[in-house]
């Protein structure tokens, strides 16, 4: 049985009386290792009541009542104090205080964590990332109703592999929701929610995906360049792809937010949308030099250039909270994409024709010209090289040939 390593005690702040009463609040004194604090209890009773509810038996149905609520905040305060492995006082007043119990059972639900997580990435405007984190966790509860950490093995983990593909999802969108899980144990072990033991990804591996990506080669570039466009909106879309292209392959994402102040003279300098909240990346400055396309593509649909702080393109202007902001890309996205694909079908250019297109477009021509891999990870932001490869199409057939043909150059005649 756990030792014990901690107290609870009842404490009644005749301090802080409610104006106008002889009311005070009602506390619990914990003692957590040594380490003293208190909790207030949204309780309030004067001196009198408050001994007699702590005291005796029977009373009054208001005595009665406060006894009541006063067993259940020590109760949930025990409860919590002896399933945590290691009880901080931080970890303490999250649990106690939140609504959600992450003991309800005498198995740890996850519930509670992975709602925690998605409220911390929506106040660091990670849209994007909470809309991720609640779909994974709608898709594990679709696999089980209730989900308990100690539940959750190797076992545990292929079935729900074998339950996304049996569904008609990818192994790409199955590897990303277990990102997430594996998120979530982590936080659960370092905050001391539960033990290091039931840690399940020590034998098992996630995997990633050998998904090839769509790619625009030389021929069908040039397509794409010498198109000029016949309506406005073909014009605005072609050259936010180019944008996108000439920058390092960088987001649309990126473009959206690029803001006059990463105009630096002849170079664009930015970090990366995805990567400025992690700590693999983080503040990884990109550098980019503005090329006479770049510049022309900001002269003809940029703001006009005012406050640093404002952004270069108008898509998110007048836009102030960082939900509005994604709801504004997303849509003006699909808009571009679809007059992207419009313009790709057009041409007879067989790949999909959309903006994330771009970016892999852009590696794989550094790659085609002989540009070490190395360098292309470097220009794109990737904290290694291994990213970079899933981004990198096989050479061209021609490529190929020429590569081959160069391996008999020793059986040139002089």
């Amino acid at each position: 049985m756990k030792a014990k390593s901690y107290s609870i005690n009842i404490h009644f702040d005749k301090r802080y009386p409610k104006a106008g009463t002889d009311l005070c609040p009602i506390q619990l004194a914990v003692n957590i290792s040594g380490l003293q604090f208190k909790v207030g209890l949204k309780l309030y009773a004067n001196k009198a009541d408050y001994d007699k509810a702590c005291n005796s038996k029977g009373g009054s149905e208001e005595i009665k009542e406060l006894r009541r609520q006063i067993t259940e905040y020590t109760t949930k305060a025990e409860t919590i104090l002896d399933r945590l492995p290691k009880p901080t006082r931080e970890v303490f007043q999250r649990l106690f205080k939140s609504e959600t119990d992450l003991f309800a059972s005498q198995k740890n639900e996850i519930t509670f964590l992975f709602e925690e997580y998605i409220a911390h990435v929506k106040s660091e405007d990670r849209i994007k990332t909470a809309q991720n984190l609640a779909g994974s966790l709608k898709s594990f509860k679709k696999y089980k109703s209730k989900i308990y950490f100690e539940d959750i093995n190797e076992q545990w983990l292929k079935g729900y592999k074998a339950f996304m593909t049996k569904a008609g999802n990818s192994a790409t969108t199955a590897q990303i929701y277990l990102r997430n899980l594996r998120t979530i144990f982590n936080i659960a072990i370092k905050q001391g929610y539960i033990s290091e033991k039931h840690y399940p990804f020590k034998t098992f591996t996630i995997g990633t995906s050998a998904k090839s990506k769509s790619v625009l080669y030389a021929e069908d570039l040039k397509k794409l360049w010498d198109y000029e466009g016949t309506t406005l909106r073909e014009r605005r879309s072609l050259d936010y792809f180019w944008m996108c292209f000439f920058s390092n392959g960088f987001n649309y994402k990126d473009c959206c937010y690029l803001k006059f102040k990463n105009i630096k003279g002849d170079t664009l300098s930015f970090v990366r949308e995805k990567t400025k909240n992690t700590n693999t990346v983080a503040d990884k400055q990109i550098n980019v030099y503005i090329n006479d396309k770049m510049r022309s593509i900001i002269d003809t649909w940029g703001n006009q250039p005012g406050n640093p702080e404002d952004y270069i393109f108008p898509i998110l202007n007048g836009k102030t909270t960082a939900a509005d902001k994604e709801v504004r890309r997303n849509k003006m996205q699909k808009q571009i994409n679809a007059n992207l694909k419009a313009i790709g079908k057009k041409l007879g250019i067989q790949e999909k024709v959309i903006l994330n297109v771009a970016r892999h477009s852009f590696a794989t021509t550094l790659k085609v010209n002989g540009t070490p891999i190395a360098f292309i990870s470097e220009a794109m932001g990737h904290s290694n090289v291994t990213t970079t490869n899933f981004y990198l199409k096989s050479l061209p057939t021609e490529k190929a040939r020429e590569m081959s043909d160069s391996l008999l150059s020793f059986n040139d005649p002089k």
